[in-house]
């Protein structure tokens, strides 16, 4: 037997080591009624929950006498109309068990989880509070249940934090965009049945790229902070593997602080997060040389075939850089935080010295766009909109870039989707944003929900393009913060909203409004008109707020409010103004 056959044998035999999370938020049960339930014949029912979650159903008897052995489907998909996919693809769920009507109370199956066969630890335990397995399922199937059962007996008890469905809100003139709302806004509740946020129901264990997006939709949803603090801070601990990945805890932690406007985390965690910028791997000219095998691994996107071709071989990458500045910025404004002033000062001249070397190095004059990595010909979307979302690219250089970029359509994963997005709203092109956010192509939140049919975001845009994917993934539910965040324009300027911005840019959306969620408070956002002699807004300002408030349009604007507004200036026209706590309504005058 070779060394490797027997290594492989040995790795095989060893258990499977779940791990405990030091601290979780703890979760709560829910539950739930069929919305839909249909008996196709003698004892033999199809209930339908309307949307997926996390839990297990309980059957209740009709009387103490009632008995009966059932069998008891639970699934993610139907095969047909009427039917649950006995054998679906990829790691979609399903499972059969026989329950026995226990006239003593009700019955629930006995489920079961466990991870993929490669796996053999980094898994997590189910939470405490969860006391039996639970799984992903939308529809139940019950064969022999017994004369007179009645639909009203089934309950599903779903588990996920603590979460005010009605905290935040959304809708607009575009039922395209509000059914997209509406599919990220289930995903970031459903998928927090860890207590933590996970890869999904097949790895049960976090990445920080899913908690990145699950932190800032589980933010524009919910004033609720635990979650991501937790879940960052467990990743502290245990990072795991791609290089851009690791860096990116630098911009979670900020995230946390600057949301919540507790640095308590920061304190507590800031060597390590120094350490997470991994400065010895810089280059004289300021570029980040990264790896591209080993146990740290150059990522770019995920999975690979959604990478736009891009050229990996490269150590030193513009994606990877682009992180690198990101964490050196974000450690500069941590460090100020904390008084450290001579690592701000470092960290202020690493971060210069990288945004000259990238924009000197990896900038492709003619083409006007950035390459793939040093040394590389090749112009992919990644080095493109990784750089502008993260700040590196110069004023002039804006235009070209979203023009390249919008030459490649949604050219990433859904993960990409969160950077690219952002990178577009940040140039501007809010018109073509909405274009993709409110897409029904392949690539598109609507392709998950309408044409693959799954009520949680998925782990990739469609099976086609990742066969092994889950229908649970919430690193799918980008629009959540995208539309609040950048359609809508709202995000802290200072720690905890004591100053934000407003700055709106609904495209050609008749008409739209927001309430989002912060720690003072709801912000309530109107916007209606598409053009400036029909445009009005009403913002509500929570009390100890102040509101930084872009007008959309160039001309006169009238203001009415609890006092005056406050002019900060104006760019390209486009006043910009200072409100105070209470409600205001804007307008331009004709």
């Amino acid at each position: 037997m070779s060394v490797a056959m027997r290594a492989l044998l040995c790795c095989a035999l060893l258990p499977l080591s779940p791990l405990s999370a030091a601290e979780r938020s703890p979760v709560v049960s829910t539950t739930e009624s069929p919305v839909k339930a249909e008996q196709l014949g003698n004892g033999h029912w199809l209930i339908d929950f309307g949307k997926a979650a996390f839990g297990n159903i309980s059957i209740t008897p009709a009387s103490n006498r009632e008995k009966g052995r059932m069998t008891i489907h639970l699934g993610e998909t139907l095969s047909g109309d009427r039917s649950i996919n006995r054998k679906p693809a990829g790691t979609v769920r399903y499972q059969r068990h026989e329950v026995t009507l226990n006239p003593r109370g009700p019955v629930s199956p006995r489920l079961s989880w466990s991870p993929p066969n490669w796996m053999k630890e980094g898994f997590l335990d189910l939470p405490k509070e969860c006391k039996e397995e639970v799984m992903p399922f939308r529809y139940a199937e019950i064969e022999g249940a017994p004369p007179g059962f009645s639909a009203d007996q089934v309950k599903r008890v779903s588990w996920s934090v603590a979460f005010d469905e009605k905290a935040s809100a959304f809708e607009s003139s575009s039922p395209e965009l509000n059914a997209v709302w509406d599919l990220c806004k289930h995903s970031i509740k459903a998928t927090t049945f860890m207590g933590l946020y996970v890869d999904g129901d097949r790895e049960r264990k976090p990445y920080e790229a899913d908690v990145l997006i699950n932190q800032l939709s589980h933010y524009c949803l919910d004033a609720r902070y635990d979650t991501a603090r937790l879940t960052h801070e467990y990743l502290l601990e245990k990072p795991t593997w791609p290089t851009e990945w690791r860096l990116q805890s630098v911009i979670l932690a900020w995230h946390d602080f600057l949301w919540s406007g507790d640095d308590g985390s920061l304190r507590k965690n800031y060597a390590t997060l120094k350490a997470r910028a991994m400065i010895t791997r810089r280059t004289p000219e300021g570029l980040f040389q990264g790896w591209n095998k080993g146990d740290i691994t150059d990522i770019v996107d995920w999975p690979a075939g959604e990478r736009d071709g891009y050229d990996m071989k490269p150590e030193v990458k513009t994606v990877v850089t682009a992180f690198h500045y990101r964490a050196l910025v974000l450690l500069e404004k941590i460090a100020l935080q904390l008084g450290k002033a001579a690592d701000a000062k470092e960290f202020a001249a690493a971060a210069e010295a990288t945004r000259q070397g990238v924009n000197a190095r990896l900038w492709d004059e003619a083409r006007g766009c950035y390459v793939d990595g040093l040394g590389s010909n090749h112009a992919s979307a990644h080095a493109n909109f990784f750089p502008l979302a993260m700040g590196l690219v110069p004023q002039d250089r804006v235009p070209k870039v979203a023009a390249f970029l919008k030459t490649k359509d949604m050219a990433c994963s859904v993960y990409g989707a969160q950077f690219l997005l952002d990178a577009l709203y940040d140039a501007g092109e809010s018109e073509y944003a909405l274009s993709l956010l409110s897409s029904r192509g392949q690539r598109s939140w609507l392709n998950m929900s309408e044409k693959v049919g799954s009520t949680i975001t998925l782990e990739a845009w469609d099976p086609s393009l990742k066969p092994n994917l889950d229908w649970n993934h919430a690193w799918g539910a980008a629009p959540s913060n995208l539309i609040a965040r950048k359609l809508m324009g709202i995000e802290p300027l200072e720690p905890g909203f004591r100053r934000f911005r407003v700055k709106p840019q609904t495209a050609s959306l008749e008409n739209a409004r927001i309430k989002m969620p912060t720690p003072k408070g709801p912000i309530f956002l109107e916007i209606q008109g598409r053009d400036a002699s029909a445009w009005q807004a009403s913002l509500t300002v929570p009390a100890g707020t102040v509101a930084e408030f872009h007008v959309p349009h160039v001309g006169e604007v009238s203001v009415q409010g609890p006092a005056e507004a406050t002019p900060v200036g104006d760019k390209n026209g486009r006043r910009i103004l200072g409100l105070g706590e209470g409600r205001w309504k804007l307008s331009i005058k004709g």
